[in-house]
């Protein structure tokens, strides 16, 4: 579904990711753990397409589409929770808020 092929990531002399490969396969639940500083949420807006990785690319399967939240905890606090869930599909919000 989405795979990440050859990811790297160097600020610098500071290497972040060495040719990283993963896919992320239908059906299971993923989980990113790593000490402060690793690299985690740099990892998520790689795959988000809000961050360009030094070399390699991320991959969604043809016909599929990614939804997200940014993780700024305090951005939605004036907002329903199920209007914050839409606000991910950026399409679908769109056409609520018409």
């Amino acid at each position: 579904m989405l795979s990440v092929n050859n990811l790297s990531l160097q600020f610098g002399k500071r290497v972040l990711f060495d040719e990283v490969n993963v896919k992320f396969v239908n059906g299971n639940c993923y989980g990113i753990i790593g000490a402060n500083g690793a690299g985690k949420s740099t990892f998520l807006k790689i795959l988000t397409g809000d961050q360009d990785p030094t070399t390699g690319r991320v991959e969604l399967e043809p016909g599929k589409r990614m939804a997200f939240l940014k993780q700024n905890h305090f951005e939605f606090d004036k907002v329903q929770v199920l209007q914050t869930v839409i606000m991910g599909h950026k399409r679908l919000y769109e056409i609520m808020v018409e």
